[in-house]
């Protein structure tokens, strides 16, 4: 191996070699990467867990919506339309009492032979199921079900009630066409069902419908009728030989009411047999 000479020493002197070890000055700052892995599993379980919690919030908030028409009769003596609470609330109490003494009236009418015929407004309706079910009739209601309402429109009725208790609970609400296709025969056409803004299958809520009616003494059918679901309620006449029959004969559902017009009448006398 030639030695080399440095620039500008004389010749035969040689050149001081370096033998200090080359350091690179970024090296003290370098820090080793973190693995990619860990932060690949980190992502891939963020990006469920925020799509979770999105649909959480949507969802409670969809099953927490109040129709506006249940809001505005929840309260009693609703919808206010201007007036004092504590005003509203003695209104509501006489509308509850009006409603009993109608429905009395109605039913001595039901049980005597002759025509009869009675008409029941939604705020007296809506009184009665504020004040006089769950005082006196709370049994009436399945469990965990509490504050029906309705809204009567033409041809249509629209109902509500609290499902559950707390913070965990939802108001269900129906829309239904209601006609009557024949005398003791009602039909009944579900345009909707939901619980909050959450739709529910109107089948379930019709077997539903339907149990309940049973129970009150009435006898029930699922048909499709022009392509649509129904329920057909057939109302028993309890004819008997010698007793008394009852026919409802219409029905009208306007805004805001409920008639029902019909007839009792005597049944055919059987002749008395010979000894």
């Amino acid at each position: 191996m030639v030695p080399e000479f440095a620039p500008g020493r004389p010749r035969g002197t040689l050149a001081k070699v370096n033998t200090e070890p080359f350091i690179d000055p970024s090296e003290d700052d370098f820090e080793p990467s973190q693995p990619p892995q860990p932060r690949r599993l980190r992502r891939l379980f963020l990006l469920p867990a925020a799509l979770a919690a999105v649909v959480l919030v949507v969802l409670v908030a969809v099953v927490g919506y109040t129709p506006e028409f249940y809001a505005e009769r929840l309260a009693v003596g609703g919808p206010f339309e201007g007036r004092d609470p504590g005003a509203a609330s003695l209104v509501a109490e006489q509308a509850a009492r009006r409603l009993v003494t109608s429905g009395s009236t109605f039913h001595a009418a039901f049980l005597r032979v002759g025509r009869w015929e009675s008409v029941f407004t939604e705020r007296e309706l809506n009184a009665w199921l504020a004040i006089d079910l769950p005082q006196n009739h709370a049994s009436l209601l399945p469990d965990a079900v509490t504050a029906p309402r309705v809204q009567m429109l033409p041809g249509r009725v629209r109902a509500g009630f609290r499902l559950g208790q707390g913070i965990l609970s939802a108001t269900v609400w129906i829309e239904a066409e209601v006609v009557l296709r024949q005398a003791n025969q009602v039909a009944i056409r579900l345009a909707g069902a939901w619980l909050g803004g959450l739709p529910l299958p109107k089948g379930l809520l019709l077997d539903q419908i339907a149990r309940r009616l049973e129970r009150l003494g009435t006898v029930t059918e699922t048909r499709r009728i022009d392509n649509q679901k129904m329920l057909l309620v057939y109302i028993p006449s309890t004819h008997q030989a010698g007793g008394l029959s009852h026919w409802l004969e219409a029905i009208r559902i306007a805004s805001g009411e409920l008639a029902l017009a019909g007839e009792t009448r005597q049944g055919p006398v059987r002749a008395a047999t010979q000894p």
